[in-house]
């Protein structure tokens, strides 16, 4: 197995995007202590980019830095843990909504695309595909908003919620159908259904994920997602 540094991309992003993948997988305990020295040999990069990765994973909220001890993968309570999943279904449905009212050829594409790519790993069983292709499909409604503080804020809520529920979900195949409608609903332009479904679908996830989430109910025309 290569380690970072033998990579083409930049060395600087290169250790962010792995450090960040080691916390958001559960590699990295929530509370665990990070150390430049430690990180830099089992990346195999220099100090260097692994304190500019601490810096920008601090910034993102999931390390924090301890005067003269380091850094350690941030450890929230349950009411951070709640607020992080409410902020997370009020911020993609602010997307979801924009996206579907700006609704240009590109995203249409992309969203075809997605559609079809999704369909094909679903009926193949293959989890691998699913689970990157979820990625992709909530950070393309993200940038589809328009609005890239919009899409950067939303990236650092998505990353966080991964983390405090100890990393990214393994149950990722039954979630397709939801993507799919959502989907659907978008491409046929219609924005209080791909929000509602939108919610409905985070809500369901939240409560998979970390046990039933205190999250309060979001009108939708009516529809009570408590």
């Amino acid at each position: 197995m290569s380690s970072v540094g033998s990579r083409h991309r930049s060395l600087r992003d290169e250790t962010v995007d792995e450090l960040r993948r080691l916390i958001l997988n559960g590699e990295l305990a929530p509370g665990e202590r990070l150390n430049e020295f430690s990180m830099s040999e089992r990346l195999g990069v220099s100090r260097f980019p692994v304190r500019e990765a601490f810096r920008r994973l601090e910034a993102e909220g999931l390390v924090e830095s301890m005067p003269r001890r380091g850094v350690r993968v941030v450890e929230l309570d349950q009411h951070e843990l709640e607020v992080v999943r409410e902020m997370r279904i009020a911020l993609e449905s602010i997307a979801v909504r924009h996206a579907t009212v700006r609704s240009d050829a590109a995203l249409r594409t992309a969203l075809e695309q997605t559609l079809q790519t999704g369909s094909r790993a679903a009926a193949t069983g293959s989890d691998a595909e699913l689970d990157e292709l979820n990625d992709s499909f909530h950070a393309l409604l993200g940038e589809a908003s328009g609005s890239k503080f919009l899409a950067d804020t939303l990236r650092a809520v998505r990353n966080q919620s991964h983390h405090l529920v100890g990393g990214k979900s393994a149950a990722v195949g039954h979630s397709w159908d939801e993507h799919a409608a959502i989907i659907n609903a978008i491409l046929a332009a219609d924005d209080e259904l791909a929000v509602m479904l939108m919610r409905r679908h985070l809500q369901s996830r939240h409560v998979n994920q970390g046990g039933p989430a205190q999250v309060p109910a979001l009108d939708a025309g009516g529809i009570d997602l408590s």
